[in-house]
């Protein structure tokens, strides 16, 4: 019995350790597409009835943004989703919107960037991203800003989380 004891305390140390190590073993590199532009209570942008919380499905816009990591620790993409999306609260109305929605169709919008990774983690010229199995996610805060009726001062902003999802 007295062997039993010290054995049932290492054998979850070593769990535990064999767990963390396969964190950081998680390979980042690759092509990574853009899924998801998630904001929390979501829009009907396209006046279909439904609201989503997945912006992606609102706007009538193409989409071919693609993140590539490679191994030398640059994150490039060559494809950046960058449409003019405008927001704004109807007077007199706490859920009542008008959107003036533009798809950016005279050019591509590309970048290199320095990463670095930490288990589940990722950094991006400052900005932490997170990844989850398949998944990398990004929140910008207040990126969403809502207007008043007539568009000249912003009411209320809203986190844009962005969702890549490896190709």
């Amino acid at each position: 019995m007295n062997k039993i004891v010290p054995m049932l305390c290492v054998v979850p140390l070593l769990l535990l350790s064999c767990f963390n190590d396969s964190d950081d073993d998680f390979s980042v590199e690759g092509s990574w597409k853009l899924t998801e532009w998630q904001v929390a209570d979501g829009f009907d942008m396209n006046n279909d009835g439904v609201i989503s919380v997945n912006l992606l499905d609102e706007i009538d816009c193409q989409n071919d943004e693609t993140m590539v990591f490679e191994s030398t620790g640059v994150v490039s993409s060559n494809k950046t989703f960058n449409p003019t999306v405008e927001i704004a609260l109807q007077n007199g109305t706490t859920n009542s919107y008008t959107f003036n929605i533009a798809c950016d169709d005279e050019g591509i919008i590309s970048y290199a960037s320095n990463y670095t990774k930490k288990g589940d983690l990722i950094l991006i010229n400052e900005a932490v991203a997170t990844v989850n199995g398949r998944r990398l996610t990004r929140v910008f805060l207040d990126a969403i800003k809502i207007y008043n009726e007539d568009f000249t001062e912003v009411v209320a902003t809203k986190d844009l989380t962005v969702v890549y999802t490896k190709q």
